[in-house]
């Protein structure tokens, strides 16, 4: 039998905070709240300027007037607290699955990449874009 490289005491205190930090980005998202969305996108992908607080912001006003709320309906976490290849971004990462459900009670799909900086949480998504080929279809 392989041994367990994880403590299983930490890696569930880390999904209790990313799931904490998941659901009050919901919740941000929820209230028409884009500035404090914006504050939890990763910061090296906003301080390089790669990430555009009006047009992020945009992006989910947009989403939000297509789409209403966000009910999380399940969340699966599946976390990567070594962090990835040294070539790479060596932060633990984790990558979160959302199932939910919006105003017209139709069920999406997330799959959000979220980073570990500084003990905080920080999701990679950069922005929501509405799925036009529903739009077609819902008609």
């Amino acid at each position: 039998m392989k041994p367990r490289t994880k403590s299983p005491r930490k890696e569930a205190l880390a999904k209790g905070a990313l799931r904490r930090r998941v659901m009050g980005w919901y919740s941000r998202f929820n209230s028409q709240r884009w500035s404090d969305c914006y504050s939890l996108v990763d910061p090296r992908l906003t301080t390089s300027g790669k990430v555009n607080a009006e047009a992020y912001s945009h992006s989910l006003r947009n989403f939000q007037s297509r789409y209403g709320a966000v009910r999380p309906w399940h969340i699966r976490i599946s976390l990567h607290l070594t962090g990835s290849r040294p070539s790479s971004d060596p932060r633990p990462f984790a990558y979160v699955y959302t199932v939910w459900q919006d105003d017209r009670d139709e069920f999406h799909m997330f799959r959000e990449r979220w980073v570990q900086d500084e003990k905080t949480w920080y999701t990679r998504v950069v922005g929501l874009v509405v799925n036009e080929a529903m739009l077609d279809q819902a008609g």
